[in-house]
């Protein structure tokens, strides 16, 4: 039996909602192939929905796990949450900030930190590679050096911060990477599968710094997108499933653990075909 109904969540407490999204779906045109182009030119484009109709509100604070198959539309939620994609229906407010109208504003409060390794300049070190970003950001000569030392000791960077990128292992990148979303002191961060690409050692390192850096200490949103239950475990205190498109389970992962119920049988009741 399941604790509550699907996205009971959202309205259990009065702490403020820093994300709202109400009735979103996106919508990707898919690209014609050439016998398509030739014998119907004039034919609309089909289209992907990636999400449909998702309503929901994240608490200031809230360290969400954002769970669901390969290709159920996680990353399409989180770059739409972070305003680097657009609705195609519905609005985000990130802050009160639509990410439609006021997407610039939106933005400020979102640091992102993507998994992809070709992200950085890999010829320059990590600290030329802060540098650059937090000048994207437009912070001063000054407060640019500043910043960028401050998160270069807040993720522990400091024996690799001169060295260039090129050698850096995944963990260290990752690292950097973290560094690279805090820059403008984001209320919301979103981190896209941080440890996949990890050994066992710096995924503990990692899981280590945002647990006691990231939340204990700065106590920040965080959405994370994973596939491995266990880091969501120790990570998050709720859990947002989403699949084919749908937001369609959204709960606390300690009322689930009060009813005796593991995670991997919640997210399995969830995804699993009836």
């Amino acid at each position: 039996m399941l604790i509550s109904p699907p996205l009971s969540v959202q309205n259990v407490s009065s702490v403020p909602s820093v994300i709202s999204v109400r009735g979103v779906t996106m919508r990707f045109p898919i690209a014609k192939r050439y016998r398509e182009l030739v014998l119907a030119p004039f034919r609309p484009r089909k289209v992907f929905t990636a999400l449909k109709s998702v309503d929901l509100e994240i608490e200031k604070g809230d360290r969400i796990a954002v769970l669901g198959p390969n290709g159920a539309g996680k990353t399409t939620f989180l770059k739409l949450v972070g305003g680097l994609l657009l609705p195609s229906e519905g609005e985000i407010l990130v802050n009160s900030h639509n990410t439609l109208h006021h997407n610039a504003s939106a933005r400020k409060s979102v640091g992102f930190v993507m998994n992809e390794e070709r992200s950085f300049f890999w010829r320059l070190t990590g600290r030329q590679n802060l540098e650059f970003f937090a000048a994207l950001d437009n912070l001063s000569d000054d407060s640019l050096k500043e910043r960028s030392q401050e998160l270069i000791r807040f993720v522990g960077l400091e024996a690799h911060i001169d060295t260039p990128v090129s050698t850096y292992s995944s963990g260290i990148k990752q690292r950097l990477a973290i560094a690279r979303g805090l820059i403008a002191e984001p209320e919301v961060l979103i981190l896209d599968e941080p440890t996949r690409t990890l050994d066992p050692v710096a995924c503990e390192e990692l899981i280590d710094l945002i647990i006691e850096r990231l939340h204990k200490t700065s106590r920040k949103t965080i959405l994370i997108a994973t596939h491995r239950l266990e880091e969501a475990m120790k990570l998050c205190n709720k859990a947002l499933i989403i699949n084919q498109g749908r937001a369609v389970a959204f709960d606390r992962i300690s009322d689930l653990t009060e009813q005796g119920i593991t995670l991997a049988d919640y997210y399995r009741r969830h995804v699993s075909p009836s």
